[in-house]
């Protein structure tokens, strides 16, 4: 059984990102696990929709309520909702515990344009990606909740990983959306022509992919920030798919993740480790 773990600091851009945490998790059949970066005293398991002795005490956390309230639909697949509070965890820890319960997606908010700059957020999620295998989901506050129908990996083609792919199926398929692979040339190395990216693709990603189909883009615009509009707007997509640390990470998030994600990121951007 897989496992959504949502970070929660008791913002609403946390409540926004569990939102989305449980569509994925009704479409995948996944549990959701809420980890309170803020003192709550709650330490309780229900499963959603049912009432137990215990109800009352998980119905305290706000996230915990909304994501119980969420369930009431009885056609549908009704995950078990979790919290533990994770006070003052570092970010071994996090993923000491991420590692032990086999988590198999991370899901965090993230607030609007800091108005005196972007400032790293308590809990390094970066961080925990290089010592973790499951990716990170980062839901904008401001990204309008809907169903996921088009997810592309941005990546050079020459690098892409059939594994992220892989992930990308599982996460797809459940929900009818579609996967792409965006290939845009890493700094410093020439472009590829049409012909030799669709062998290329079919060698990378087609041969190692049969259940589903998969998506080809050659995007030859040489401006990052205008690739990614390109991809966000004029492609009508729902999630950006980057690997840390790799080839256009940097490019468009900077050094580092911080409390908002960049301006020009107004979709949900889901980040595998490196």
């Amino acid at each position: 059984m897989k496992t959504i773990i949502v970070i929660n600091d008791g913002s609403a851009s946390a409540a926004h990102a569990s939102k989305l945490a449980f569509a994925i998790a009704q479409a995948v059949k996944a549990n959701i696990l809420v980890a309170n970066t803020y003192k709550v005293n709650t330490m309780a398991k229900v499963m959603a929709g049912h009432h137990t002795e215990q109800s009352l005490l998980i119905a305290r956390e706000p996230i915990v309520k909304l994501l119980n309230e969420l369930s009431h639909d009885a056609g549908a697949y009704r995950p078990e909702i979790s919290a533990e509070d994770i006070v003052g965890f570092d970010t071994t820890q996090l993923a000491a515990m991420i590692i032990k319960r086999n988590i198999w997606l991370m899901v965090s908010g993230s607030g609007t344009t800091l108005q005196n700059g972007p400032r790293q957020p308590l809990l390094n999620l970066q961080s925990v990606l290089n010592k973790v295998q499951c990716p990170l989901l980062i839901v904008p506050e401001n990204w309008t909740l809907k169903n996921i129908q088009h997810i592309t990996y941005m990546a050079d083609l020459r690098y892409c990983r059939a594994a992220v792919v892989k992930y990308l199926v599982q996460l797809a398929e459940p929900m009818q959306a579609s996967v792409a692979v965006a290939h845009l040339s890493a700094k410093g190395i020439p472009d590829i022509e049409e012909n030799y990216g669709q062998r290329l693709f079919t060698e990378q990603v087609g041969n190692h992919i049969h259940s589903y189909p998969v998506g080809f883009n050659n995007i030859r615009e040489k401006d990052i920030h205008k690739a990614v509009d390109v991809i966000i707007n004029g492609m009508h997509n729902d999630v950006l798919v980057l690997v840390n640390h790799r080839y256009h990470f940097k490019e468009i998030i900077g050094d580092y993740l911080t409390e908002a994600l960049p301006g020009h990121i107004s979709i949900p951007l889901l980040i595998f480790p490196y």
